[in-house]
């Protein structure tokens, strides 16, 4: 075990990096400087690097597919209902809110499936904007819809004040989560509360993750919080995540479908996307693709997180990303501003010596003194009794 924190000598200049194999460590750092000023000082003093990016990588909750409540429904009109209930939850979920409290900030709010860091994401796209959970503000920026919007949908699903109009039972759903620890409990009273907003309860069946693949596997969840973080960076590698042949339920837990979701005009975009090049027809395929998802609202898409690098000023070309992992070829060092630097900021502290000079002659001449004196008065008896004798 290091006698000194692996922060410490970063900070200190002898590694260049805290995890030089991956520059993702730096959301950490960003998190720590805006809680502690004096840090926020130290790492630009230090001109520590702290870029960002919004990785490949989503969070969502689902909707089963195969489920007669929240999934696609027996007729024509039970799916109208059922959409318009998972349209409801997902305004009601309020992902900014979640990424301000259990992610310290560090993400942005999915408006589809695709990050924006892939080909395809456009800003002026639907991939930026999911117009049944936002609407464009005054100022043209994105606004959540209200939860009297999402109330009204559910009335229009059938379930006013969350109860069943035909029955006038409240709605109960399920909600299955992989973390059973009890550290996973204030999240999940988070979720617990969401739905309450528009009066629905919600019933958290948290297990652990072997239990929960288990049952993802055969489809038998109705509710689920699962993430993806990209194979390769292209829209296909998300899109593919609700293709229907790759239903999870369908292929004995071999398909990453995990909300069996089934369309088939979605469908027939993606076997012409998977074999497009990037440029204006895949372009068009990709938005149609996310609009029908957008629509019937088969998850509500929850965050891109945000990856940081933390690295030195004389470090150059590192790009934070949880994908990439041989990337240290490609780094380039200036060795003169890293000695330069490390001699800088570790030169030895020479002011305490004399101080702790004063403090040992101050210990050493009381019990010098005494000894001095103990032996004169030694030497004064023993004169004393010679004399007696003679």
């Amino acid at each position: 075990k290091e006698s000194v924190p692996l922060q410490a000598k970063f900070l200190q200049g002898y590694y260049d990096s805290p995890a030089i194999e991956r520059l993702d460590h730096g959301t950490g750092y960003i998190v720590a400087m805006g809680d502690d000023k004096k840090k926020e000082k130290e790492f630009k003093e230090k001109g520590i690097k702290l870029p960002t990016t919004v990785e490949a990588n989503n969070w969502y909750i689902g909707f089963n597919w195969l489920d007669p409540v929240v999934g696609k429904g027996n007729s024509p009109e039970q799916a109208e209902r059922n959409r318009k209930l998972r349209q409801a939850l997902s305004i009601a979920i309020e992902w900014e809110e979640h990424i301000a409290i259990f992610e310290r900030g560090q993400g942005m709010p999915a408006q589809g499936p695709l990050p924006p860091s892939l080909f395809g994401y456009r800003e002026d796209g639907p991939a930026a904007f999911n117009s049944v959970v936002y609407r464009k503000g005054p100022d043209g920026q994105r606004v959540r819809r209200s939860i009297d919007e999402a109330k009204q949908l559910l009335v229009e699903a059938g379930y006013p004040d969350g109860r069943d109009v035909n029955t006038g039972k409240p709605l109960v759903l399920n909600f299955d989560y992989q973390n059973a620890a009890p550290g996973a409990k204030a999240l999940l009273d988070w979720y617990t509360k969401q739905f309450a907003k528009i009066g629905i309860q919600l019933e958290v069946r948290a297990t652990d993750y072997n239990r929960f693949q288990d049952k993802m596997s055969k489809g038998s969840i109705q509710i689920y919080f699962w993430g993806w973080l990209a194979d390769y960076p292209d829209a296909e590698n998300f899109l593919f995540m609700l293709y229907g042949p790759n239903a999870k339920a369908l292929t004995d837990g071999n398909g990453e479908n995990n909300s069996n979701y089934q369309n088939p005009e979605f469908d027939k975009l993606y076997e012409r996307l998977k074999f497009l090049e990037d440029g204006p027809e895949k372009q068009e395929i990709i938005d149609q693709m996310i609009v029908l998802v957008q629509k019937d609202a088969v998850w509500s898409f929850g965050y891109f997180p945000t990856s940081a690098a933390a690295y030195h000023q004389w470090v150059s070309n590192g790009k934070p990303t949880q994908i990439i992992r041989n990337h240290i070829g490609y780094l380039r060092l200036d060795p003169e501003l890293r000695a330069r630097k490390i001699a800088e900021w570790n030169q030895p502290i020479w002011w305490p010596m004399p101080l702790i000079l004063l403090a040992l002659i101050a210990a050493i001449l009381p019990a010098w003194f005494a000894w001095r004196r103990r032996e004169r008065e030694t030497a004064a008896r023993s004169i004393a009794n010679e004399n007696h004798a003679s």
